[in-house]
Order: structure tokens, then sequence, then C-alpha cells
């Protein structure tokens, strides 16, 4: 007789609760009514660029511009592979004008961003993007928008932990010993 699989896979696994808000996180909300490559600064001297890569212009010019092109609420097919032929949104890090890391938006998955060698780094975790054809045409409001959290990923120095003085947790040598008694 086979056997079969626990009932645990033939069942729908629960909802799983967001993870818990990072003290360390700041978000960022923005209305993309410039269009897209959109500058997003992050602080005086970082920043990210959200660019779509498209290769399909004209769909996008004959496409109504309050068309939904992306978003990040219709969950797809995770067994399905992606369109090559479809519009995929980037972000860029750009550290003083430097261009750092491209990565593709993926909703809910941290990513680390570096800037050029000797920079700090961020991690960015997308929570909403929508995008409209309008917005890839030009500037207006077609209803795209972006809401992420980020948070620095400061470089540490390399000195390592300050050494330590007069640590009970170390014995003290028998030679140190007898040179203090004499």
């Amino acid at each position: 007789m086979p056997r079969s699989l626990p009932a645990l896979i033939s069942r729908p696994l629960p909802a799983v609760a967001p993870p818990p808000a990072d003290p360390g996180a700041r978000v960022l909300r923005q209305e993309l009514t410039a269009g897209l490559p959109a500058r997003l600064d992050l602080d005086a001297v970082r920043g990210l660029v959200l660019a779509v890569p498209l290769g399909v212009a004209r769909a996008v010019l004959a496409a109504d511009p309050s068309a939904v092109v992306f978003s990040t609420a219709e969950p797809g097919d995770s067994t399905a592979f992606r369109d090559p032929a479809a519009a995929w949104p980037r972000l860029t890090l750009v550290v003083t004008g430097a261009i750092g890391t491209t990565v593709p938006v993926v909703a809910g998955v941290p990513v680390r961003l570096a800037g050029p060698p000797g920079t700090a780094a961020v991690e960015v975790t997308v929570d909403e993007l929508v995008l409209t054809a309008g917005s890839l045409r030009s500037p207006g409001r077609f209803g795209s928008r972006l809401s992420l959290r980020w948070r620095d990923l400061a470089l540490a120095s390399g000195d390592g932990p300050a050494h330590p003085v007069g640590d009970p947790g170390i014995p003290v040598l028998l030679s140190q010993l007898g040179e203090e008694k004499s």
C-alpha cells in the first residue's frame, strides 16, 4: 500500500503575520507624479532610482494611461516563470552621484544595496509598488505610488572590539603575581 504525504502538506498553510516593524527602519511613501525613472531621496547623500527597462514601448504607448502595468498587490503564480517581455521595475542605489547596486523589485523581501566601494549600504524592503502606463510615458497623476522601508547599514570600523582592561574573567598569570609581591 503506498504511503501518503502528511495532512499538513495537503492543507493550505495558515496566513503568516507580517514581521514586526524594525525600529531602525525609515518609511518612504511617494506618489510617482514625475513619471519614471524616479529619484527617491533617502538622505542628503543617498538616493534610489526607480526605473523600468521596457523594450516594448509600443504596448505602453498604446495602453490606457490608468492601466496598471505592475503591482505588488497582485500576487502571481510563484511556480510560473516571469514573462521576459513584461515590465519589471528595478531599484538602483546612488551615493553622491555614483551608481551602486541594482536589484529587481520584489514585495516584502529585504534587499541590501551597496554603493561604490568604501561607501555604506542600505537595506530596502518594498511594501507596495503600483505602476501605471501613464507614469511610464510622462509625468502626471496616473495613480502610480511606492511605499518602502529602508535602514542604514553603516560600515563599522576595521579595528575590532575594544580591548578589555582589568577584565575579572581573565585569570591573572602567576608570573604577574610574583612581580606584584616583590
